[in-house]
């Protein structure tokens, strides 16, 4: 028979002791098996419908007291020899954690707009151009260009792009004027789509015209301004030669001599046309009396150079007063004068101002009589048109001095040969 193993005193726990720490228990193995030691948590177990003691409860209570027992074999084990892991108690009342909103999704861009574009129509060409956009350009934004190519700068200035010309753009021209689709304002995306203009430049007023070629002494004529200002004199940029012709002084240009032909500033009279044609003919531009793109591009180029006419300011008089004469002014004096003679009456000489537009070293002339007769002068020397077909030129008479010829301005042939290399495309002829 198997012998009982021995009790084991329990451990009395002294009330209001400190709680006992873990203790190591010896355990002599049954039979067959080895002695072995192990740290083991001791579990109090009451005895079937029993009561625990008030210090066992309060032991148990306060976790700290500990019995050292034997069970037997049959009995279901006291002491758990698996370590068991504490678990966190939960609250199941408690409210949950927050849970982190999702990130919004990025807003697009608004697209770029463009709310001020230069006008068809450039009425100065020396003026700025601009293009307003929604917000300031970005600075990637590829700059508005011109085609032909214009030289200058853009600067930024707020929402808006400006362009500078180093000059002008060509008078009386015509450009293309396109805004990218890349164009971009800050924080907003491109435009999207290109934007094309077509340019016309408008060419500067008359007034402007006349004020640059009486400075150059292609018009006998000094500027009277209505306000005191400075008169430049001199070279100057091409920059301020094109704001002077766009933007003309107010006033008057009195003759200078004060006999020659008369201007009347912002009218394209005979004179200004004479003056147009002399500057054409010495550039050796097609002489036309207008002052189109050609002729204000090269004139801008010479009024900032300041080339002034290398002749001195020229004109002719003729007088119908009897007896009847002709003048060659050459500025300030009288370089030729002598007897002529002009239509007959039912062929009069037309009374104005003309410029001379054609010369001939000699021609042959046609035409009617008052009388009906037709003729046929060849040879005519020396022949200046100046009014359709009437022109000053060399014919024999036996005098001169009154009326005798069929419309023209007839001269001694002598003299007409004199007065020939004196005169030019574009002089007038004034017949008072």
């Amino acid at each position: 028979m198997r012998s009982a193993p021995p009790a084991v005193p329990s451990a009395r726990i002294a009330s209001g002791s400190a709680a006992p720490t873990e203790r190591c228990v010896s355990l002599a193995a049954v039979r067959g098996f080895r002695r072995y030691s192990i740290a083991l948590a001791v579990v109090l177990v009451p005895p079937a419908g029993g009561v625990t003691s008030g210090h066992a409860a309060s032991a148990a209570a306060a976790g700290g007291a500990s019995t050292t027992s034997t069970t037997p074999a049959s009995a279901s084990p006291a002491v758990s020899t698996t370590p068991t892991t504490p678990t966190t108690p939960t609250n199941p009342t408690a409210p949950a954690a927050p849970t982190a909103p999702a990130p919004a999704k990025p807003q697009p861009e608004p697209r770029t707009r463009i709310l001020g574009l230069p006008g068809s129509d450039v009425s100065n060409g020396a003026a700025q151009l601009r293009v307003t956009l929604s917000a300031p350009p970005a600075p990637s934004s590829p700059r508005p260009t011109l085609y032909p190519a214009v030289a200058g700068r853009w600067s930024i200035t707020g929402d808006t792009e400006v362009f500078t010309p180093s000059s002008t753009l060509a008078p009386c021209g015509t450009y293309k004027f396109t805004v990218w689709a890349d164009t971009t304002a800050t924080d907003h995306a491109r435009v999207g789509s290109r934007d094309v203009l077509t340019l016309q430049v408008a060419c500067p007023p008359v007034a402007g015209l006349q004020e640059i070629l009486a400075r150059l002494g292609y018009l006998g004529a000094k500027l009277h301004p209505r306000y005191r200002v400075h008169l430049h004199n001199g070279p100057e940029t091409p920059r301020q030669a094109a704001a002077q012709a766009y933007g003309p002084y107010r006033g008057s240009l009195a003759p200078d001599p004060s006999d020659a032909p008369p201007v009347t500033l912002g009218t394209l009279d005979a004179t200004t046309r004479g003056g147009i044609e002399i500057f054409q003919a010495d550039h050796r531009l097609a002489v036309t009396g207008e002052a189109n793109a050609a002729t204000w591009r090269l004139l801008l180029i010479v009024a900032a150079l300041d080339h002034r006419n290398p002749q001195p300011y020229t004109w002719v008089s003729v007088s119908e007063s009897l007896p009847e004469t002709l003048e060659v002014h050459r500025g300030n004096r009288v370089a030729v004068s002598s007897p002529a003679n002009t239509g007959v009456a039912g062929a009069e000489t037309e009374r104005g101002i003309f410029p001379i537009y054609s010369r001939l070293v000699s021609t042959t002339m046609t035409g009617t009589d008052p009388d009906g007769v037709h003729y046929v002068a060849p040879d005519v020397p020396w022949v200046n048109y100046f009014n359709g077909g009437d022109a000053v030129h060399g014919y024999p008479r036996a005098s001169y001095g009154f009326p005798q010829s069929n419309g023209c301005v007839e001269l001694p042939i002598g003299t007409a040969e004199e007065i020939f290399p004196m005169l030019a495309i574009g002089d007038i002829v004034w017949v008072q």
